[in-house]
């Protein structure tokens, strides 16, 4: 009878070392988020998880301290207990059998049938099913963990203290808590991986990653660069203004004086509709709004921030000679979370200067945005420094080409066709497969 309760004994230890496990790992796998939304909606075992976790470093030196007690009595417990059931059943062996019975198998056994429940019982079992269900599991022991780190708490209390001195001993900072949260490029990792098994889509992971990207894009990459700037003079009068706002296609145009490195406001279109059939002279100073510049260093998602205090939609780039380098727009910054969004002008404008050839061959102007090629044609042609083909021909070669030089990258072809002085006017690209040349254009193009 006394070594039956011993016995249950030993399997009540295998079974406290298991709970300890089992709360470790799970308090470490769960999801806060997951249990946020179980204890809204009245789960009271959530609500008390998400106290366990709140406390994480008290909770899992509460794990800790259990599952060293537990381990401990059952070694204590365990092999002596065992190894006496053993002496008794291998008694009365005829001898030498029952000296070695006794003294070297009994105490092997033991030993072999301790580690094996404790291992497979009291660890494996527990920690691969608090890994499968985390929230679930750290549901069902957190109120008797927290009783328990509570009973414990001043030798808990001790512990930690005395862990943290050895650590600044040592020269290491004890970690905190927000040290255990996921950082940018972790989160990534996550996103990565939950695209390749199916639970986000390509097109939502693209936009999440975007923003990510804020952080570390420059104005310069997303502004539309000098040369395609459709602009005013402010001593226009009204009919060469509406001309150009119409030839344009845009909403919004800078008013300079002389040239574009003198900006001095930016003209709506809407408030030129003000002059239609009036006799009210049109004066410029009248209707353009103030010109909001910024250097070329700033990044995008500061920029974001700052249109929305203004209430703005445009910024002027200047570089650091005061110079014009270029413009960026809100829609400029919503694509570089979403990619490109082509309105009716955009695609009659990218068709009248894209050219398909007959042997299958794009015929391009130097100054095609290189994340609009990409888009629409399905290419991967890397982006650095600059924005434009033609820049990364230039890149690529090192030098001002001549008309014939072409240079290969990713799989496409690039030929200088035509050169303005130092510019590359034209280009001519070939695709990998001459099917690639009917553009793609993504479903909220036509809407």
């Amino acid at each position: 009878m006394d070594i039956l309760i011993k016995i249950c004994a030993i399997l009540a230890l295998v079974g406290l070392n298991a709970f300890f496990v089992a709360a470790e790992f799970a308090l470490v796998g769960a999801r806060g988020t997951r249990l946020q939304t179980l204890a809204e909606g009245g789960d009271r075992k959530a609500l008390l998880a998400l106290k366990a976790l709140s406390h994480l470093d008290d909770f899992i030196s509460g794990t800790q301290l259990g599952i060293t007690l537990a381990s401990l009595a059952l070694g204590w417990l365990g092999e002596a207990t065992l190894a006496t059931l053993f002496i008794h059943l291998f008694h009365g062996l005829p001898s030498p059998f029952d000296t070695l019975a006794t003294h070297t198998v009994a105490g092997t056994l033991a030993f072999a049938g301790i580690t094996f429940l404790h291992i497979v019982l009291g660890e494996l079992t527990p920690k691969s099913l608090a890994l499968l269900h985390p929230e679930h599991v750290s549901r069902w022991v957190a109120r008797p963990l927290i009783c328990f780190t509570g009973l414990f708490w001043p030798a808990i209390w001790l512990l930690n203290k005395s862990a943290a001195v050895f650590l600044r001993i040592l020269g290491i900072r004890p970690p905190a808590h927000a040290e255990r949260v996921h950082e940018p490029e972790e989160l990534l990792l996550l996103l990565s991986e939950s695209r390749k098994h199916g639970l986000v889509e390509e097109s939502d992971a693209q936009m999440i990653a975007g923003v990510f990207d804020l952080a570390h894009t420059s104005v310069r990459q997303a502004m539309t660069p000098r040369t395609e700037i459709g602009a005013v003079e402010r001593d226009w009068p009204l009919p060469r203004v509406i001309e150009t706002i119409r030839r344009s296609g845009y909403s919004r145009l800078p008013v300079y004086d002389e040239d574009l490195d003198h900006i001095v406001g930016i003209l709506l279109a809407k408030d030129v509709l003000d002059f239609f059939d009036t006799q009210v002279p049109f004066r410029m100073e009248q209707v353009m709004r103030e010109p909001f510049f910024i250097p070329e260093t700033m990044r995008v998602d500061v920029l974001m921030k700052a249109l929305q205090e203004r209430s703005a939609h445009m910024a002027i780039v200047v570089d650091e000679y005061g110079g014009t380098l270029g413009l960026v727009t809100l829609e400029d910054l919503i694509e570089e979370i979403v990619g490109e969004i082509f309105d009716e002008f955009d695609e009659d404008q990218m068709a009248a200067v894209v050219q398909a050839t007959p042997e299958g061959h794009l015929n391009v102007p130097g100054d095609v945005s290189i994340e609009e090629l990409n888009t629409r044609y399905h290419l991967t042609l890397p982006t650095g420094d600059y924005v434009t083909v033609a820049g990364l021909v230039l890149a690529s070669l090192e030098h001002v080409p001549t008309v014939g030089e072409y240079v290969h990258i990713e799989g496409v072809t690039l030929r200088v066709l035509a050169m303005d002085h130092l510019r590359i006017e034209r280009l001519e690209i070939t695709l990998p497969s001459t099917e690639s040349v009917e553009p793609s254009m993504p479903p909220d193009a036509v809407a």
